[in-house]
């Protein structure tokens, strides 16, 4: 059984069809996968998409029985999202396909529960009715985790998300009725992206979910204020709010919180009670200035144990911090121009001793057009005591990247391996042309030069 997990789809589908013929590799009469039990069938068919369903029921007439009482309906299209990204024209035609497909699952479905209904496609409020189907199809089935996740790929609007999806009156009405509050008791995760949703709405599913672990909501431009916490102690472990426009006031109180991620503008920022707080991301837009959730979460830096920040170079400024005493891993994505400064990271640095490894992600434009926020005098040179690993992206050989990674392998005592990764993030996976070929390699160049200055005992990787 455990075989058939690691499988990919093309194995499974070669793996059974050599079961159906015999040693000398004559065919065999019997169907072999019917032989297997329900149980390691809907095991194999809980670890494959839709579509890889729909491609191997052909193998056995137990499997076309057996799937539509699968639990999991993943609708997983991302082979048609690319196809969209390349060409919006396409995306009438895409969108009718993606809700006749779910819509044809959905009704061909005779199973009593789901733990996962995922949907993600290119769809907005003109495709309202189907979704509202598709939501109160998922409550009704007791769904343990729901993905709604409506990006429009092929709109090239600012800000994205203006003919979202809103959650409409009658789901709301249909959650607060007897049956709908019996159904979502059962929801451990929601993740929801480009759907307009108010904060009493989720705070509907908070207050009568006691199981939900996992909470995501993503451009939401009806999300005002949001009160994460409940009369009774919340299991809530995960939550990621990010690009909210409209938010203005996020409290919380999560004796069970783990992670938070927080991406977007000035907030007015409480948290209380988060004992178990230790991985936390805090972002904002180029205008933004992230540093403001620092003075909220100043109770939990101690205890924090992965940091992450994405910010602008030019105002990457922040408070005194208190020591950082189990920060082991923090992770930078960072914008800014050749000639902003990334030497003010030392005073994060400087605060957490236990500083294992550093993730650093760069997008560097050619100049800057801002006013520094900030400059070097303050950088104190105290040795780096326990930072063994640097992993860069994006390195440009520029001031902003040559500067900090000159004064890391100064100051780093117990460097054991720093990789540099040459290519722009925005490159990646892309034929190179030729002026950004050139680019990398002058990169390079630079990054060879600062090998020659590690010490001996560092792996310097080069890529």
């Amino acid at each position: 059984m455990t075989n058939f997990c690691n499988l990919c789809i093309d194995d499974f589908v070669f793996c059974f069809i050599k079961m159906e013929k015999g040693d000398q590799g004559k065919e065999d009469s019997r169907d072999r996968i019917s032989e297997l039990t329900d149980e390691i069938l809907f095991i194999i068919l809980s670890f494959l998409t839709l579509k890889e369903v729909a491609n191997i029921c052909f193998l056995s007439r137990r499997l076309k029985i057996l799937w539509p009482h699968i639990v999991a309906l993943n609708f997983d299209a991302s082979n048609t999202l690319g196809e969209l990204r390349r060409n919006g024209r396409l995306r009438k035609k895409k969108r009718t396909w993606y809700i006749n497909w779910v819509n044809h699952v959905l009704e061909s479905h005779k199973g009593s529960t789901l733990n996962e209904f995922r949907v993600c496609f290119d769809l907005d409020w003109t495709c309202r009715h189907d979704i509202d189907s598709w939501f109160c199809f998922a409550i009704s089935k007791r769904v343990r985790k729901l993905e709604l996740d409506f990006e429009e790929v092929a709109e090239e609007t600012w800000p994205p998300g203006l003919r979202s999806y809103s959650l409409t009156k009658s789901c709301f009405n249909f959650i607060r009725a007897p049956q709908g509050l019996s159904c979502i008791g059962l929801l451990d995760s929601l993740c929801l992206r480009f759907v307009k949703v108010s904060g009493e709405v989720l705070e509907h599913f908070l207050l009568h979910c006691p199981l939900l672990e996992k909470l995501v909501v993503e451009w939401s431009k009806n999300l005002v204020t949001l009160n994460v916490a409940s009369s009774s102690p919340l299991r809530l472990r995960y939550l990621e709010i990010r690009s909210c426009l409209a938010l203005q006031n996020l409290e919380i109180s999560a004796p069970n919180l783990q992670s938070f991620l927080y991406y977007g503008q000035k907030v007015a920022l409480h948290i209380e009670n988060a004992s178990l707080l230790t991985d936390v991301l805090i972002g904002g837009n180029l205008d933004d200035e992230p540093a403001f959730a620092f003075c909220p979460l100043s109770g939990y830096l101690c205890q924090l144990k992965t940091l992450t920040l994405e910010m602008s170079a030019y105002n990457m400024t922040f408070p005194n911090f208190p020591e950082l005493t189990n920060l082991r891993h923090l992770a930078v994505s960072a914008y800014g121009g050749y000639d902003d400064d990334l030497l003010v990271l030392t005073s994060l640095i400087d605060a957490s001793p236990s500083l294992n490894k550093l993730s650093l992600e760069l997008n560097i434009w050619r100049s800057s057009t801002y006013n520094h926020a900030h400059n070097t005098s303050n950088v104190s040179g105290k040795p780096i005591p326990s930072l063994k690993v640097v992993e860069v992206i994006g390195f440009r050989g520029f001031k902003i990247d040559v500067d900090f990674l000159a004064y890391l392998l100064e100051h780093g005592k117990v460097m054991e391996k720093i990789t540099i990764n040459c290519c722009h993030p925005s490159w990646a996976g892309q034929i190179l042309e030729f002026e950004t070929i050139k680019e990398r390699e002058r990169a390079r160049k630079h990054a060879l030069q600062l090998k020659s200055k590690s010490p001996s005992t560092t792996e310097f990787v080069v890529i």
